[in-house]
């Protein structure tokens, strides 16, 4: 399935009081990931995608995507199959002058076949990369 949303970000907008987004997901595990930045913020502008209250990607806490006129494209398989079925989407813009949307989409495999999503699980657990969402 494809889930796509776009969150802009007004001018002046700071790191400590982002916009934020919310982009409802239906359970399963993240294939494909894109991040696009249009013509324009000439990196002044700062996007993150966070699972409930850790950062996601990227998943270092204080650290943005920043670009211009670029998209990202990356493959990560991230499950998601517990409450909230949600991301949420956070940026910030130094740009004194222009607002700027940055738009945000993935691919996600539903109904996941039971042992591959146990396998995935205990892997991302022994590295230290998974934790259950808390709302």
């Amino acid at each position: 399935m494809f889930f796509q949303a776009t969150l802009t970000i007004q001018a002046n907008t700071t790191e400590l009081s982002p916009v934020t987004g919310r982009l409802k997901v239906a359970p399963g595990i993240t294939d494909y990931v894109f991040i696009g930045f249009p013509p324009g913020p000439r990196g002044l502008v700062r996007f993150a995608v966070w699972r409930s209250n850790y950062p996601l990607w990227p998943s270092v806490p204080g650290e943005w995507f920043a670009w211009d006129n670029h998209v990202y494209t990356f493959r990560d398989r991230y499950p998601i199959t517990d409450e909230p079925l949600e991301l949420i989407l956070k940026g910030w813009n130094e740009d004194d002058t222009y607002p700027h949307a940055v738009t945000f989409a993935l691919t996600i495999e539903t109904a996941p076949d039971e042992q591959e999503l146990r396998d995935l699980r205990r892997s991302m657990e022994m590295l230290g990369l998974f934790r259950t969402a808390t709302p």
